[in-house]
Order: structure tokens, then C-alpha cells, then sequence
């Protein structure tokens, strides 16, 4: 309790974080990650982790350099929109960036990373992803190979 008491002496209040995870099979129960906030490591928290693999997602999707992109949203005013519903529309996607380049910042600015420093973790996140995928490809393969030729089943490794 005394590490706790230490790390938070100089904060008035927000020593955790709640982060909903969705809802438990069965029982449909609400379901929540529980994390004790590191002020000496903000790069340690879930909520940074889950920041750098929502943008290797987006990376991924793109297949294009992510962090510069989603900190400065653009916004083309000088566009024609068929209906008010497509403008407003568009507005609303553009405040959703917005607000997703704030919590960037926000991220960047306490784990104290550069954009280039948070381009290269979301990089490696990028490739470790792309190594897992490969992986699991391998075992479809491996297990669609040994459903084919049960008996004496290559492996392909």
C-alpha cells in the first residue's frame, strides 16, 4: 500500500481507470478492465496499448504510415454533399477524428513520445500483428493439410 500512497501523493483523485470490455457470454454481464494508473510509466497503461493497436488496426486497413494521418483530420468544407443528412454526416465523422487526435496528443504528451516515437511502437505492433497472422494461417494450412491426408500428414512449418 505504501508504493500506491507514494506514486499518488501529489494527485487529488484518479488513481484508476475503469475500461468497459464488453459483455459476458452466458449471463450477458457487463465486463471491465480495473487498471491502478502508472504515473511513471503512462506507456505501461491498458488504455495506452489499446491506443497504439487501435491505430495498427487502422495502419493495417490502410496500408499506409497512420499517427501524422489521424493527429491532423481533414476536412474538405469545399466538398458537395447530395442532402443535409450527408453533411451532417460528415460533420460527425470529422468530430469523431477530432476527438481520437485529442486522445493521441493526450497519449503522446503523457508517456512523453514524439509522433515518430509513436509511429515506431504502432510499426512494431504492426508487425507483430502481421506475425501472428502468418502464424495462424500456417495452422489452417497444417490442419486442412492433416483433414485431407490424415494418415502421414505433412507438416509445413
Amino acid at each position: 500500500m505504501d508504493t500506491y500512497a507514494k506514486r499518488f501523493a501529489t494527485r487529488p483523485g484518479g488513481f484508476t481507470r475503469v475500461i468497459p470490455i464488453g459483455y459476458r457470454k452466458g449471463d450477458h454481464a457487463p465486463m471491465a478492465v480495473i487498471e491502478i494508473l502508472n504515473t511513471d510509466k503512462p506507456e505501461a497503461e491498458v488504455s495506452f496499448s489499446y491506443l497504439v493497436r487501435s491505430l495498427a488496426s487502422m495502419q493495417l486497413n490502410e496500408e499506409t504510415k497512420i499517427v501524422n494521418a489521424a493527429l491532423a483530420p481533414t476536412f474538405d468544407a469545399k466538398a458537395v454533399y447530395p442532402s443535409k443528412r450527408a453533411f451532417k454526416q460528415a460533420l460527425d465523422e470529422q468530430a469523431i477524428k477530432e476527438r481520437f487526435a485529442m486522445k493521441i496528443k493526450k497519449a503522446m504528451t503523457n508517456a512523453k513520445l514524439s509522433a515518430e516515437q509513436l509511429q515506431e511502437i504502432v510499426d512494431k505492433d504492426v508487425e507483430h500483428t502481421k506475425e501472428l497472422y502468418e502464424k495462424e494461417d500456417s495452422k489452417k494450412i497444417n490442419a486442412y493439410v492433416k483433414e485431407i491426408w490424415p494418415e502421414n500428414a505433412p507438416s509445413l512449418r
